[in-house]
C-alpha cells in the first residue's frame, strides 16, 4: 500500500538504499542454512547431497563425515529418502537512515540423491524500527485465500504492509555481521540475540527500561521470559534486583518464577537471597512446590470442612427434616442396633442415630453424614471402636452381606483393618438373622 504518514515515507525513501545479497552472504546461506547430509546405504556407500557424488568408506562409523569431492562436512542419515525439500527463514540485521532493520528472507532448497543441491531465496518482509520503538513493516503481498505462513506472492513488490501474524515468524539464523543503531548499543545490545526473535529483542530494548536492565546484567533468560509474559515483571521486579545485586544468574526463568510464586504463597520473604538465590534451583523449586501443594490441600480441606459445617448447621436448623430422617432411619435399621461384635480391644457396632452420623463425620473427616449414608436402603453403617474412639467406618451391604468399604480418618486405611473385616465376616450370620426378622 502507499505510504500514508511521514514515518512510512521515510521508510520507503530509505528502502531503495538497501543492497542485494552479497556473494559472502550467499556463501553463508549455503554453509549455515542449507542442511548438509550424506546418505548411507546398506552397502556402506555414502552419497553427498551437496554435490551428488558417492564414495565408500568401510572404516567410518561416525555420524559426521567429510565428502572427499567437495570437502563438505555432512550429517549421516541411513533412510532411503532420495529427495529432501527444505524450507527455512533467515535474517539480516542492519541499519539505514536511523532505523534498525530486520530483513527476513525465505529460503527453499531441494536435495536430490545423485544431483547437486539447488536452492533459491527471496526477501519476504522487513521490520523498520525507530530508536523510540515505532515500527513500519515492509513486505510482499500475501495470498489472502491461504493461511499458510509461507504463502507469499513472490511476484509482488516490497511495500508498506499492515502487520500480519506471518510477520512474527522467527528466523532460524542471523546471517552476516549485525549492524545496530547507537541507541540499541547504548541499551546493552552487543550483537547477540541469544536465540530469541530479533524484532522482539530490538523493540523491548528500545522501549522497556527493565528489559534493558536485565540485558545489561546478563539475565538473558529472564529477559526472554518477560518479553513474552511481561505481566509478572512488576510483581517480581524487587526480587530480580536482589538477584542481580547478589550476582545470581537465573538459568531457567520459568522455574525461578514458579519458585517465587511458591515462596510468596508460603508467605516467605521473596526479597531474601537465602530463598531466591538457591544453589540448586531444581531442588529448591521442588521443595517449595511440595510445601505449597500441602498447604493448598489443607486450605482445600478447611474450605470443604467449612462448607460441610454450613450444610450441617443448615440441616440441623430444619428440625422438621431432622425428625423425619431420624424416624425413617429408626424404622429401617433399628432391628440391627443391638448388634455388637468384639475382638479383644476392638468393638464393632452400628450407628444408631443421625447424631451418631454427625459425630462420626466430625471424628473421621469423611462424607458419612454429608453424603447421607443414613438414607441408603440396603446399607448398614457400622463403626469400629478402640478405647472409646472410632477408628474405622464400615459400609455393609445388607442384601448380599458384603463389606463395601472400610475407611479410616480422611478416608485412609484404618488400623486393624484386617481384624475388623475378619470380625464382621465371622458375624455375618447374625446380621442375616436380623435381616430376616
Amino acid at each position: 500500500m502507499k505510504p500514508r504518514n511521514k514515518l512510512q515515507k521515510m521508510v520507503v525513501e530509505n528502502l531503495k538504499k538497501l543492497p542485494e545479497l552479497s556473494a559472502y552472504q550467499k556463501k553463508q546461506i549455503e554453509k549455515h542454512i542449507i542442511p548438509h547430509i550424506a546418505k548411507l546405504n546398506s552397502k556402506g556407500e555414502y552419497t553427498c547431497m551437496d554435490c551428488g557424488k558417492s564414495w565408500k568408506n568401510d572404516k567410518s562409523n561416525s555420524n559426521i563425515v567429510t565428502c572427499p569431492h567437495c570437502s563438505a562436512k555432512l550429517t549421516v542419515e541411513k533412510d532411503r529418502k532420495r529427495k529432501i525439500a527444505y524450507k527455512d527463514y533467515f535474517a539480516i540485521v542492519t541499519r539505514c537512515g536511523g532505523f534498525q532493520i530486520i530483513r527476513m528472507f525465505f529460503m527453499s532448497a531441494t536435495l536430490r540423491k545423485g544431483k547437486k543441491a539447488t536452492w533459491w531465496t527471496d526477501e519476504a518482509f522487513q521490520r523498520w524500527i525507530t530508536s523510540d520503538g515505532r515500527e513500519v513493516i515492509v513486505g510482499r503481498k500475501r495470498n489472502w485465500l491461504c493461511r499458510y505462513v509461507d504463502s507469499w506472492d513472490w511476484s509482488s513488490d516490497l511495500e508498506v504492509r499492515q502487520e500480519h501474524y506471518a510477520h512474527s515468524v522467527c528466523p532460524n539464523k542471523i546471517i552476516g555481521r549485525v549492524y545496530a543503531i547507537p541507541e540499541l548499543v547504548r541499551n546493552g545490545f552487543n550483537g547477540d540475540f541469544h536465540d530469541y526473535n530479533p524484532s522482539k529483542v530490538v523493540k523491548s530494548l528500545l522501549t522497556n527500561n527493565r528489559i534493558e536492565t536485565l540485558w545489561k546484567a546478563g539475565q538473558f533468560q529472564l529477559a526472554r521470559y518477560f518479553m513474552s509474559s511481561s505481566y509478572s515483571l512488576d510483581r517480581y521486579w524487587s526480587s530480580i534486583k536482589i538477584a542481580i545485586r547478589n550476582n545470581y544468574t537465573v538459568e531457567d526463568a520459568s522455574m525461578w518464577c514458579d519458585l517465587l510464586s511458591s515462596l510468596s504463597y508460603m508467605e516467605k520473604d521473596i526479597r531474601n537471597p537465602k530463598f531466591i538465590c538457591p544453589d540448586n534451583l531444581n531442588e529448591a523449586h521442588d521443595h517449595w512446590q511440595q510445601k505449597r501443594q500441602a498447604k493448598e490441600e489443607r486450605v482445600r480441606r478447611q474450605q470443604q470442612r467449612q462448607r460441610e459445617m454450613d450444610d450441617e448447621n443448615k440441616y440441623l436448623s430444619n428440625t422438621k427434616q431432622v425428625l423425619k430422617d431420624e424416624k425413617k432411619y429408626q424404622k429401617a435399621k433399628s432391628r440391627y442396633f443391638d448388634l455388637e461384635f468384639k475382638d479383644q480391644e476392638i468393638t464393632v457396632k452400628p450407628l444408631t442415630s443421625i447424631k451418631e452420623f454427625i459425630d462420626e463425620w466430625h471424628t473421621m473427616h469423611h462424607c458419612v453424614f454429608t453424603n447421607k449414608y443414613y438414607q441408603k436402603e440396603h446399607s448398614l453403617i457400622l463403626h469400629a471402636i478402640v478405647n472409646g474412639v472410632s477408628i474405622a467406618t464400615i459400609e455393609m451391604d445388607i442384601k448380599n452381606l458384603e463389606i463395601l468399604q472400610c475407611r479410616g480418618v480422611h478416608n485412609s486405611v484404618p488400623p486393624f483393618k484386617d481384624r475388623i473385616i475378619t470380625l464382621i465376616e465371622s458375624n455375618k450370620h447374625k446380621i442375616a438373622q436380623k435381616r430376616a426378622v
